[in-house]
């Protein structure tokens, strides 16, 4: 019996060492201690609040949508326009007035991107790099008509725009 005594005392002592443990990380990750972040005092238990606190930064994006637009254009320079382009565009913004005002002046914005596709062709359409000229392009032509035209407050209320249609048929 002597000689079990140091074994069965090792035992008990690594067993409740583990237990002790396994609450004390219980208590710092949180869970099923019953002690909430806030009473811990910061630690680990204070990043959810942060994160928190970022996500209400987060602004909503909104869309603009100006969608099937066709085009006559020529299939290379100099040719006669006899292929036709189908065009659709959205444009993103934080500002959701600007929406209201994007929709009364489409018929302004929409012949403006008409003219722009006029002097493509389908050969300059078919290259990634004058499909993102484009792009550019009419971010610049929305923000310009909504600023001359719609005389609104801020400066480029649109902030991006994606092609969400393009095919050009000879």
């Amino acid at each position: 019996m002597k000689k079990l005594l140091p074994y069965l005392l090792t035992i008990l002592i690594a067993v409740l060492a583990g237990g002790g443990s396994a609450i004390g990380v219980m208590k710092v990750m949180g869970g099923g201690s019953g002690i909430k972040a806030a009473e811990m005092g910061g630690g680990h238990g204070a990043a959810p609040a942060k994160h928190e606190a970022k996500k209400a930064d987060v602004k909503k994006i909104y869309f603009a949508d100006l969608s099937d637009i066709t085009v006559s254009v020529p299939p290379q320079p100099g040719a006669a326009a006899t292929s036709y382009v189908s065009f659709s565009v959205k444009f993103s913004t934080e500002d959701q007035s600007a929406l209201l005002a994007f929709a009364e002046l489409q018929p302004i914005i929409k012949s403006a991107i008409i003219t722009r596709l006029m002097n493509e062709t389908t050969q300059s359409l078919q290259d990634q790099r004058n499909r993102v000229d484009l792009s550019k392009s009419c971010l610049t032509i929305v923000n310009t008509v909504m600023a001359r035209d719609g005389s609104f407050s801020s400066p480029n209320p649109f902030n991006a725009a994606y092609i969400t249609n393009l095919v050009t048929q000879d």
